[in-house]
């Protein structure tokens, strides 16, 4: 059994593989240290940083041709109308009695001050109306979020309130939302959360358990939900009793009335045909609530796995390639760079479908960015250590000075 034992250790723990390991997962972590925090990098890093394996997935693996329909969602298109406009599309909604109304509209200074008090008696009327905040600055010392200044109080006193920030920025992709946060006023609901939670508590009860700080969109696309303007909703002749009642009706911008194309609140999303170097983003934030709160009313979660255990599959991962390529590198040193790029390759395929895989049919997100990163890296790490640092460390490593014999020897033969 110790004979067993030495012998296993033997094949498996391979001093040079795990030096070269460890040097080169330390060269990752100090890239990833530059990428978020150098600013001079940016251009470099939303070129990489905004690009995920999944995003494929949604965007060309996902059978398009066959919409995932919520029926409990309802979208109206505001367009651009004046506060009088709105107020008569609050009424008309909230006589048709849905479940909730969210509202994705910011108030900002006071314009008219009959049409305003008209409006804010309006909204205190509804006591299933949401209404969209903005969350400021982030208070590090206290842990909390201020609310944005450039919002109008006396709109969003006495009424539900939600944020409708995303986990993005201009140029980056919205993939994750925050379900929770707390502000200087206490804590507050993501908006799409505050909406499903006055409708369907229940579904959001199951949202709390998951206990996450941030949970990944589950998208199902733009066109999975009923979409009416405010010219067809505010027509005489429209009637909309068996659409509207108990469903979620989120008012919100979806571009003019004529459905055409704008860039106003409107964001990048995995659903981008076009997922690297896309130059115009593709929806608009009222559809990304409204994709989010499906998922919650669904409970179609994405689950990430453990961290833990990634990095260390990640870590395992890279340590056997370094001594596979390490075996090579002896056994066949002629042949050693097609035979290493070719294996390369392979493993980069296995990676990519085993990804896209769990993630399409199991909703199991994997990011072996470190590992990919790794592979590529380590026929490079490897070659600087046998040409460079291999020589000067064979005193402090076991059984060294014999390997290094026979590569000499190799490197005499051939």
């Amino acid at each position: 059994m110790a004979a067993f034992f030495r012998q296993f250790l033997h094949w498996v723990v391979k001093p040079h593989s795990i030096l070269v390991t460890i040097v080169l997962f330390l060269f990752i972590g100090l890239l990833d240290m530059i990428r978020f925090n150098l600013h001079f990098l940016d251009p470099f890093n939303n070129g990489l940083k905004d690009y995920e394996v999944t995003d494929i997935v949604f965007s060309r693996l996902q059978d398009h041709t066959q919409v995932n329909f919520c029926e409990e969602v309802i979208l109206v298109n505001t367009g651009q109308p004046d506060r009088q406009r709105l107020t008569q599309m609050l009424k008309k909604i909230d006589s048709y009695q849905p479940r909730a109304i969210g509202m994705d509209v910011l108030f900002e200074k006071d314009q008219d001050p009959v049409i305003d008090s008209a409006l804010q008696a309006t909204m205190l009327s509804i006591p299933n109306l949401v209404l969209g905040t903005k969350l400021g600055a982030y208070l590090p010392d206290q842990e909390k979020f201020m609310i944005a200044p450039d919002q109008n109080d006396k709109f969003l006193e006495g009424n539900l309130t939600g944020y409708t920030n995303f986990l993005s920025t201009d140029t980056f992709t919205v993939r994750m939302f925050s379900p929770f946060e707390l502000t200087e006023k206490g804590p507050e609901d993501a908006f799409a959360v505050a909406v499903a939670r006055e409708a369907y508590p229940e579904a959001v009860r199951r949202l709390e358990e998951r206990k996450n700080e941030v949970e990944r969109i589950n998208y199902i696309g733009p066109e999975s939900f009923t979409k009416v303007s405010a010219d067809v909703l505010l027509d005489s002749a429209y009637h909309g009793e068996e659409l509207f009642r108990d469903k979620i009706v989120l008012l919100g911008y979806i571009g003019e009335e004529s459905w055409a194309e704008s860039t106003n609140d409107k964001f990048y999303t995995p659903l981008n045909p076009k997922y690297t170097g896309r130059a115009l983003p593709d929806m608009y934030g009222v559809v990304i609530h409204a994709n989010i709160i499906a998922m919650i009313l669904n409970g179609n979660y994405i689950y990430d796995f453990p961290e833990w255990l990634v990095v260390l599959l990640e870590m395992l991962f890279t340590y056997i390639n370094v001594a596979m390529i390490h075996w090579i590198y002896r056994r066949f040193h002629v042949a050693f760079h097609p035979i290493t790029r070719t294996i390369q390759l392979l493993e980069f395929s296995i990676l990519f479908f085993m990804t896209a895989y769990l993630f399409h049919y199991f909703q199991f997100r994997v990011d072996l960015g470190a590992g990919i990163l790794g592979l590529a890296l380590a026929y490079d790490f490897v070659m600087i250590y046998e040409s460079l640092l291999r020589i000067p460390l064979t005193r402090f490593l076991p059984g060294s000075m014999s390997i290094c014999r026979n590569l000499k020897s190799n490197h005499l033969n051939n």
